[in-house]
């Protein structure tokens, strides 16, 4: 058998042909590294865009959640009473983002009411008022002496770092301008509860696992927050007060607060109607400022966790209205920017100038700090009160 193998010219040419093709292809294949690597730098750009697209948008939803909020308020201006009747699932707004009323809230029942000593302006009591489970409201209670008949109840609220016995004038703190004391003198009631809160110039040690922050987180979970649990002792311990003491006239009871106490005084006035009165001093901002900056990309959260609740400040102050409200704020205070509350106040008073009862709000400038004028705020609870 003949395995001879003729090569022809034509054959030869065809096998270059062909090697010439496949050749880079080879060359390629042996140049593949084992493991394809490159520099960090070279993706970073790719990851840097997911964040920034991602910022964009939620700026933009930030934006629009923003106007919502500061337009979202529409009562009804038709009358007064369809005002008032109009304001009820507002009012479930506000109640519902600070988690009022908390889980297991109970009508007040008082638990202790204790004589702490008399002056010659009046008697003055420590109460505790259980309005949750086992969670009591705490406060000082000042009663004119020789009172005869019934009298107008002020709820006086402390602010931040301060207790009751400060406002009350029971220890000397100058920027309350010894409220308690003074209100007794004009023939007034005080009850003045407690928020839990350190008070630095009092040396209150520190209260491990249950300082206000940690306290606000583990609320949280629980679906309320400090200032849901605080709603709840001041309204409660009022509500029961009034109805439980035979000195209190229940249809005259007004409020008034400093700083926090400022923040307290508006938002437990706008979430109940019996409070009649109500003058929040040194706690009043621009509510879209707020917002602003609470979604800045250099923000902190507002302390009040004032974000997309629906009311801001002057939302607040409609709330209130149409019941007679003075928003107080010093012209030297430091912690408040004044052309941003003129702005509030001006949203405020479009509230009550359209139901015709302009006179009903004030925005009272005194020329002090971070303080009460004390005879600015009695002279409106004169008038109304």
């Amino acid at each position: 058998m003949n395995n001879k193998v003729t090569i022809t010219v034509p054959g030869i040419i065809f096998a270059c042909c062909i090697f010439s093709v496949l050749f880079p292809f080879l060359v390629k294949a042996q140049e593949v590294p084992q493991q394809y690597r490159e520099d960090w730098s070279v993706s970073w750009p790719n990851r840097e865009a997911q964040h920034l697209e991602i910022k964009a948008y939620v700026d933009k939803l930030l934006d629009e959640d923003i106007q919502k909020s500061l337009n979202m308020f529409k009562p009804d201006f038709s009358s007064i009473e369809k005002y008032k009747s109009s304001l009820t699932p507002y009012r479930k707004v506000m109640g519902d983002f600070y988690g009022y009323p908390p889980p297991k809230s109970k009508e007040g029942k008082i638990t202790k009411f204790i004589k702490v000593g008399e002056d010659v302006n009046c008697t003055v009591y420590r109460i505790w008022v259980e309005v949750i489970d086992g969670v009591n409201a705490y406060g000082i209670y000042m009663v004119p002496k020789n009172l005869k008949g019934k009298a107008p109840l002020i709820i006086a609220q402390h602010g931040g770092g301060g207790n009751p016995e400060a406002i009350c004038d029971l220890g000397t703190r100058e920027n309350y301008h010894s409220f308690g004391q003074e209100a007794v003198k004009r023939g007034y009631i005080v009850w003045a509860p407690a928020l839990a809160m350190n008070s630095s110039y009092a040396k209150d040690p520190d209260i491990p696992g249950a300082n206000r922050e940690l306290l606000d987180k583990k609320l949280q979970f629980a679906g309320t927050s400090i200032i849901g649990i605080e709603l709840q002792k001041i309204i409660e311990s009022a509500k029961t007060l009034a109805k439980e003491r035979p000195e209190i006239d229940a249809s005259r009871i007004g409020m008034t607060g400093l700083s926090w106490g400022g923040f307290f005084t508006m938002y437990s006035t706008a979430l109940c109607p019996f409070i009649k009165v109500a003058v929040p001093a040194s706690y009043f901002l621009d509510t879209e400022v707020g917002l602003k900056k609470a979604v800045a990309d250099n923000s902190k959260v507002p302390p009040e966790r004032l974000i997309f609740s629906g009311i801001g400040h002057f939302q607040a102050i409609g709330l209130i209205c149409p019941r007679p409200c003075m928003v107080q704020l010093g012209a030297n205070d430091g912690l408040f920017n004044m052309d941003e509350a003129k702005k509030e106040a001006e949203r405020s008073a479009v509230f009550y100038k359209k139901l015709g009862i302009g006179d009903k709000f004030e925005f009272n400038v005194h020329k002090g700090g971070h303080e009460f004028e004390i005879d600015a705020i009695f002279k409106f609870f004169g008038k109304y009160l």
